[in-house]
């Protein structure tokens, strides 16, 4: 099987929630984007929708009950379908808002969200595939139904951006409004909710008051428990380093290969061959794990962990005091909280980086149960091309007596 070639440096486009709806329709000589049928004709100057799926969405002005104004817009799924997102959005140059730091804020009501909506925005420089900085709410994300209100999302514009995407994003069915958009430049005191500013990993071990200075690491990109990641590193109990092409390899002969949706190998010496879909309104990791079912369910409001027999459900608890970029799930028992997990940063988002998502969860969420002991110890490697014989001994055949 020839395992597909992955790009070299910051892997961010592949987890960015609306990596197909990047690139506005085709423009004719420079100027704004097509509108590819006449219901995109009745939006607002410089707004457009894209889609995961075909026709899955549309968005137009509405009149009735705006939340500021005399109008808001609106984006509205047209199929029950859970497993697609849609934007309503608009491009436009970074150049007076270089070295500054954009608030893009708007009033928005949602009706019936099954799965979650949200503001959006996203910085890029040079290379489209690797955001500068971007949020999408999906860590504070818009489900149910809820009137009226105002929320905001805040980047730092670098010097070496081009341009800034922004709107509102759906994943799954349901119908948002928004209106009273604004962007404007706010000072150091807001803070940003960029979700490439990655939480802090705990420390490899305690330090005294003596420790110099640690070397600066690479930047963590998401965490799922004490498990996480960069590009080029998941630091568990059993950590990954990535080695050529789409290989990461372990300390103990772990090895994991990603092509597509798959990832598969071996991870913790437990064979592990997996599916991950993204994109819609849950991430799933399905298949097996030590030649047992695994099961791995995230939203923005439930964790389902299922793995042989196993079984761990998660709440969200929206009122928990949490690290910036996470989102807390916890498990109870009646009153008594039985298990508490954090996931954060890039680990929540819809386009997530695939083998390093599934070491962290398999590493700091998955709870192995007492029926399955200890992990199995390794074998003398062979030193002979003949096999073992019947006899059960540990040794090749060429050396039994």
């Amino acid at each position: 099987m020839t395992l597909r070639k992955r790009l070299p440096g910051l892997l961010l486009a592949l987890w960015a929630p609306v990596a197909a709806a990047q690139t506005p329709p085709p423009t004719p000589q420079g100027g704004m984007p097509a509108a590819p049928d006449a219901s995109r004709a009745k939006l607002p100057q410089g707004w457009y929708v894209t889609e995961s799926a075909p026709q899955h969405y549309e968005a137009g002005v509405d009149e009735a009950s705006p939340c500021e104004g005399t109008r808001s817009a609106f984006l509205r799924s047209r199929t029950q379908a859970t497993d697609s997102f849609g934007t309503f959005m608009q491009a436009f140059s970074a150049k007076d808002f270089r070295g500054k730091r954009l608030r893009f804020s708007a009033a928005v009501r949602h009706q019936d969200v099954k799965g979650w909506a949200g503001l959006w925005m996203r910085v890029e420089g040079t290379d489209p595939k690797h955001p500068l900085a971007f949020d999408n709410m999906q860590s504070r994300a818009l489900v149910g139904t809820h009137g009226c209100q105002r929320y905001d999302v805040v980047l730092d514009v670098p010097m070496e951006a081009t341009r800034i995407m922004a709107g509102l994003i759906m994943s799954g069915a349901g119908q948002a409004w928004l209106g009273g958009v604004r962007f404007e430049t706010v000072d150091a005191s807001v803070k940003t909710t960029d979700l490439l500013t990655p939480p802090q990993p705990l420390p490899s071990g305690p330090q005294g008051l003596e420790d110099g200075p640690q070397a600066k690491a690479n930047t963590p990109l998401g965490r799922v428990g004490t498990a996480w990641f960069d590009t080029q590193r998941v630091q568990t109990a059993t950590p990954l380093v990535r080695g050529k092409g789409p290989s990461w390899k372990g300390e103990s002969g772990d090895e994991l290969f990603e092509h597509g949706i798959e990832v598969n190998g071996t991870y913790e010496r437990r064979d592990l061959s997996v599916k991950v879909r993204a994109g819609g309104s849950a991430t799933l990791i399905e298949g097996t794990w030590g030649g047992e079912p695994l099961s791995i369910r995230l939203t923005p409001d439930a964790l389902r962990i299922r793995w042989g027999t196993d079984h761990q459900h998660f709440d969200r608890d929206t009122g928990a005091s949490t690290p910036k970029g996470c989102n807390v799930y916890r498990q109870t028992a009646g009153r008594f909280e039985q298990q508490r997990l954090e996931v954060c940063g890039v680990a929540l988002a819809t386009r997530p980086p695939l083998t390093q998502l599934v070491a962290a969860f398999l590493s700091g969420g998955v709870r192995a149960g007492p029926s399955r002991g200890l992990l199995p110890a390794p074998s003398p490697p062979v030193r002979s091309p003949q096999p073992y014989d019947s006899s059960g001994r540990n040794e090749p055949a060429s050396q039994l007596q």
